[in-house]
């Protein structure tokens, strides 16, 4: 087995690139090919489209890409936030389903966690999902979402136990944004510009195997959305030790809070600044 060294990388990840790298290739058909091979993101496990490498190498095989001029997996947004969060805490099928087209760029994602209502206090949520029948139904409001209005998928935070401590009352899911009971509003700004929204769910439908982690544990997951957004938004970025953020000062808001809540194309064509 060879040793898995910077040596070593930078040579695997070279000879791939100069037999693969075509930029000819249509966007989608090149980020198959790097998912494929897990030079995308080669510190993801092998099993998910990586290659088990340490993030510490993950800059040499960067290098490479930048040597050679290619395109790497997409790596802007919120499909960033959502890859982490789906690895940490997503159950198999979740990674089947949507790793693969977060890192081609096909699916747009948004983060539904901000309400008019709360603030910065993002545990203060009362938007709600209740389960009915075999799935989950969502009513209430968010805001202050980006990018919305184009999103295929939604992380989405709600309460569904009001009868528990708010941090504790919270579950996670992924919702489909293109479904019936699901109204995006552009928030217009002084420029004319709208690069917000709010969003309003009215009986909007989750399937129970879009809830992410176990029911009641939304806030944990959270954090780790919230640790990755505050490193600077690149999930899929070679990892490092993440600065005092919003999510560590959640969690010990939560440990603090013991009250009750009561009732928030081608390659060539789209380079560099790309996705």
């Amino acid at each position: 087995m060879t040793e898995i060294n910077e040596v070593s990388v930078r040579t695997d990840a070279r000879a791939w690139l100069e037999a693969n790298w075509n930029p000819d290739y249509g966007l989608v058909e090149w980020r198959l090919k790097l998912a494929e091979a897990g030079w995308g993101v080669p510190h993801w496990p092998s099993r998910w489209y990586g290659r088990d490498l340490p993030v510490g190498l993950v800059p040499v095989v960067e290098e490479e890409f930048r040597r050679i001029g290619a395109i790497g997996v997409a790596k802007v947004g919120i499909r960033t936030l959502a890859a982490a969060t789906i690895l940490e805490h997503g159950t198999d099928w979740q990674k089947e389903k949507f790793l693969l087209r977060i890192l081609t760029g096909e699916d747009i994602w948004c983060q539904l966690f901000s309400e008019p209502g709360s603030g910065s206090d993002v545990a203060g949520a009362v938007t709600r999902a209740e389960f009915r029948g075999n799935q989950w139904v969502v009513n209430g409001q968010k805001v202050w979402t980006t990018s919305a209005h184009k999103a295929h998928w939604g992380l989405l935070l709600a309460r569904t136990d009001w009868d528990q401590p708010k941090h504790r009352g919270l579950s996670y899911f992924i919702i489909d944004m293109k479904q019936p009971g699901v109204t995006v509003q552009p928030l217009r700004q002084m420029n004319g510009y709208a690069s917000f929204n709010q969003v309003f769910f009215t009986d909007a439908k989750v399937e129970p195997e879009f809830l992410v982690s176990d029911v009641g544990n939304g806030w944990a997951v959270t954090t780790t959305t919230l640790m990755h957004e505050r490193r600077g938004a690149d999930a899929l970025a070679a990892g490092q030790s993440p600065p005092t953020s919003r999510a560590a000062s959640m969690r010990r808001s939560a440990r603090k809070s013991a009250r009750r809540w009561s009732p928030t194309s081608g390659i060539r064509s789209v380079r560099a600044a790309s996705i």
